[in-house]
C-alpha cells in the first residue's frame, strides 16, 4: 500500500556540523584556541557532545576559510597566520571593499543605510570585544551585500573569517594598550557611512582607504 500523501510543513533543518563549525570558528577568532593549537577530532567531539563526523566536517570548512590546516597525516591545527598572510589579505580586502564603496555611493538605499546605522549603534553599546569584532565584520558584510555585485560578494565571503580573526586580534591589542576599540571603531564607521550617503564615489573611496589604513595601524607589532 502506498504511503498517504501528507500536507505537512517541512521540518526545519538543523546541522550539527554547522553548530560545530560556528563553535570552533568562534573559539579560534576569540583566541580561546591559540594559533598552532592542535585540534584532535576525538577531544573536540567529546567537548561538543557530538560524534567525530560533524567535527571533521567543521574542520574541513574552517580550513577552506583559512583558519585551520592539516598535516600530511590529516591532523588539524589552528593555522598560524603570518605578516605575509596579512599583507595578502589586506591587499585583497582593500580591492574588494573599495570597489564596494564606489558601488554603494550610487546604490545605497535608505533601508540598507538604516541597517548599517543600527549595526554601528550595536557596536557602540557592546561591552564584549569578541562581539565588537563580529559586529564590525557584519557592518562590512552588509556593505558588500548592499553593493549588489554577486562575484564581489563571493570573493569577500572567502576571506570573511580571516578578516574577523585579524579584527579580533586588533581589538585585543587595543585593549592591552588600554585604548577603547569602540571609540575608534564607531566614529570611523559613522564617517564611512556619511561618505557612502554623499553619493560621491570619490568620497566613498577615500573614506574606505582611511578605514583600511586604520585597521592596519591597529595591529600589534
Amino acid at each position: 500500500m502506498a504511503a498517504p500523501k501528507l500536507h505537512l510543513a517541512p521540518l526545519p533543518r538543523h546541522s550539527l556540523s554547522e553548530d560545530a563549525t560556528s563553535r570552533i570558528r568562534r573559539a579560534i577568532i576569540s583566541g580561546e584556541l591559540a594559533p598552532g593549537s592542535s585540534l584532535p577530532e576525538t577531544a573536540l567531539a567529546e567537548q561538543l557532545a557530538v560524534s567525530r563526523v560533524p567535527v571533521r566536517e567543521a574542520l574541513i570548512e574552517i580550513e577552506q576559510e583559512g583558519l585551520v590546516e592539516f598535516d600530511n597525516r590529516g591532523r588539524g591545527r589552528v593555522r598560524v597566520l603570518s605578516e605575509a598572510d596579512f599583507e595578502e589579505l589586506f591587499s585583497m580586502r582593500c580591492t574588494l571593499e573599495v570597489m564596494a564603496a564606489r558601488l554603494l555611493a550610487t546604490r545605497l538605499d535608505e533601508a540598507a543605510a538604516q541597517e548599517l546605522e543600527e549595526l554601528i549603534d550595536q557596536q557602540e553599546a557592546t561591552e564584549a570585544l569578541t562581539e565588537l569584532s563580529h559586529l564590525d565584520v557584519a557592518f562590512h558584510e552588509r556593505m558588500i551585500r548592499a553593493a549588489q555585485h554577486r562575484p564581489l560578494a563571493v570573493c569577500w565571503k572567502t576571506i570573511r573569517s580571516q578578516i574577523e580573526f585579524w579584527l579580533a586580534r586588533a581589538h585585543r591589542a587595543q585593549a592591552a594598550r588600554q585604548l577603547s576599540s569602540i571609540e575608534l571603531t564607531v566614529p570611523g564607521h559613522r564617517r564611512l557611512l556619511a561618505a557612502l550617503r554623499s553619493g560621491s564615489e570619490a568620497k566613498a573611496e577615500s573614506a574606505m582607504h582611511i578605514e583600511m589604513a586604520t585597521w592596519r595601524e591597529w595591529l600589534p607589532e
